[in-house]
């Protein structure tokens, strides 16, 4: 990556500053990096749709596992136009592939592997594939770069998941709005259909509209996972810095820098030279004492367990003394302890059984309770006999 090159702005940025970057990436590029996204789906999508021309299911699930493979022609573009060495692209078939040639290689062939198969669902897919298809690691050294960059960070995960309800919103969003648009006298499209029966024309129409609103988010998900990616190195490395120097190096005329230079060494008297330079011990000491000032990196204490071989018979720790007074108590109140839980455990089936026999609707807890006798109803009120009642019932109530 030459940094001289660079099309954007350097300078230390949070990593959701680096993603608002990434968008204004896509918004600036869309056109090709969308043109190069369905480069890479349009012949998948045709095959598999022959193929599962009868489970439309199926073949979106297909083309969803397969969209890193869509993403990686588009963000290798996207790493050349940003340093200014994007490759043509618009001069028909032929031009098209001889772009794609100077893309895609072995080494992006094998990074791009894992995330078709292992890592396919890795939340910070956006932050790591940068990292396979550009960097060339393998190995441990492709894990701890990942780690490195990730900086304990969850951006690049969150990322994933607001892209992803992103993408969920344009796709329900474009099979409602052809749901209501479409007058009620014309054929329309049947809802229920589109969401929930894979047989019917109407779910093809849905899967079609998903595939859409997948192409249409996919530039800003791969420039935003890009532009963290940057925005880790240049955290990481001090880019921005190196800029400045490199700006600075550049503005100075090396021929007469080096000959004042020189000339000035030349007539510095030999003693005072030697006088100024410290020896190999001094200079140690100097070069330690910068190297541990707050300016230069950081300092990390990770705890965790390490095999460190047989250490032979040791001596127990001598245990503390309120814990010898407590196993002290526990001893001597051993009886007292056990006739406490046999009580409690007593009480409890107690309690177990009177509630059990209480909830029978017959027998158990029922037969054991009095009988309570209805009263008489002439009892109540007024000891008065009661009204005869009239012949005609219904007649009296009206």
């Amino acid at each position: 990556m030459d940094l001289d090159q660079i099309r954007a702005a350097i300078r230390p940025r949070t990593p959701w500053e680096g993603v608002d970057l990434g968008f204004a990436l896509a918004r600036h590029w869309f056109l090709p990096l969308w043109g190069l996204w369905w480069l890479t789906a349009l012949p998948l999508a045709l095959v598999a749709g022959v193929w599962l021309r009868g489970r439309p299911d199926l073949w979106m699930l297909l083309l969803w596992w397969f969209k890193p493979l869509f993403e990686a022609l588009p963000l290798l573009w996207l790493s050349r136009a940003l340093f200014g060495a994007p490759p043509p692209l618009g001069l028909g078939p032929r031009g098209w592939w001889l772009a794609v040639r100077g893309l895609v290689g072995p080494a992006q062939v094998r990074g791009l592997l894992p995330y078709l198969l292992w890592r396919r669902l890795a939340p910070s897919r956006s932050l790591d594939l940068p990292v396979s298809l550009l960097e060339g690691l393998r190995g441990r050294g492709l894990g701890e770069r990942r780690r490195v960059l990730h900086g304990g960070d969850g951006t690049g995960a969150w990322l994933t998941l607001i892209c992803v309800h992103l993408e969920m919103i344009l796709a329900l969003g474009a099979i409602l709005a052809l749901y209501v648009l479409i007058p009620a006298e014309l054929p329309r499209l049947d809802l229920e259909a589109a969401l929930f029966e894979p047989g019917s024309w109407a779910y093809w129409v849905a899967c079609l509209l998903t595939l859409a609103g997948m192409s249409i988010l996919a530039p800003c998900y791969l420039a935003a996972g890009f532009a963290l990616y940057l925005t880790r190195r240049t955290q990481l490395e001090a880019w921005d810095l190196e800029l400045v120097f490199r700006r600075a190096a550049a503005a100075l005329p090396g021929l007469g820098f080096g000959l004042a230079l020189t000339l000035g060494l030349s007539s510095v008297p030999g003693p005072v030279l030697a006088a100024g330079m410290p020896d190999a011990d001094e200079a140690r000491a100097l070069i330690a004492e910068v190297l541990a000032g707050p300016d230069f990196g950081r300092t990390e204490e990770v705890l965790g367990w390490a095999y460190v071989g047989d250490l032979g018979e040791r001596a127990d720790p001598a245990p503390s003394d309120w814990l010898v007074g407590l196993a002290d108590w526990i001893g001597a109140a051993a009886g007292t302890i056990r006739w406490g839980l046999a009580l409690a455990a007593a009480t409890a089936v107690a309690l177990l059984a009177y509630r059990i026999l209480r909830d029978l609707p017959t027998g158990g807890w029922a037969r054991l309770r009095p009988r309570r006798r209805d009263p008489d109803p002439q009892s109540l009120g007024s000891a008065a006999p009661a009204a005869p009642l009239p012949p005609d019932i219904p007649a009296a109530v009206r």
